[in-house]
């Protein structure tokens, strides 16, 4: 079974490695763009806005700029300044410390988004050229032939 498997992964690589042929330069632009989303994801991880993403969120009441919100029977507050009075604000929370909390914020989660998500879709994008160079310079130099030809 050992030996299946290394001649089924050798054939893969032996396709991926044909596909890619003559595209170092999409291939190497799109592994930077990966290892700057990745840094991305870990520095979104490491920063204060993960709760956003990773916490629970709670609904909160909010009466001249504090927010007031209640996690497990405990009632906690947050300063929130610009807010108005509003009686339902979402607030993300760690369950571990609820009272490091931050409200929502959609434009701090489309920035980090977009500063994850960008660069992975420009290395898709860059990996789709670079594969299917070998395929449109092959039907250039056919069409090309058969011109001649004629």
């Amino acid at each position: 079974m050992r030996f299946t498997t290394r001649l089924i992964l050798g054939c893969v690589l032996a396709r991926a490695r044909k596909w890619f042929d003559g595209a170092g330069w999409f291939v190497g632009g799109a592994v930077v763009l990966l290892v700057f989303a990745l840094l991305g994801v870990l520095l979104e991880l490491q920063s204060p806005d993960r709760v956003q993403w990773t916490g629970q969120q709670v609904v909160g009441t909010e009466q001249g700029g504090i927010v007031t919100y209640w996690w497990h029977g405990q009632s906690y507050s947050l300063d929130v300044p610009g807010y108005g009075s509003s009686k339902a604000v979402i607030v993300y929370l760690d369950p571990a410390d609820p009272s490091q909390a931050m409200v929502d914020n959609v434009f701090d989660q489309v920035l980090a988004a977009l500063f994850i998500l960008g660069p992975v879709a420009g290395a898709v994008v860059l990996l789709v050229v670079g594969g299917t160079r070998n395929y449109r310079w092959e039907r250039r130099k056919f069409k090309r032939a058969r011109e001649f030809r004629l």
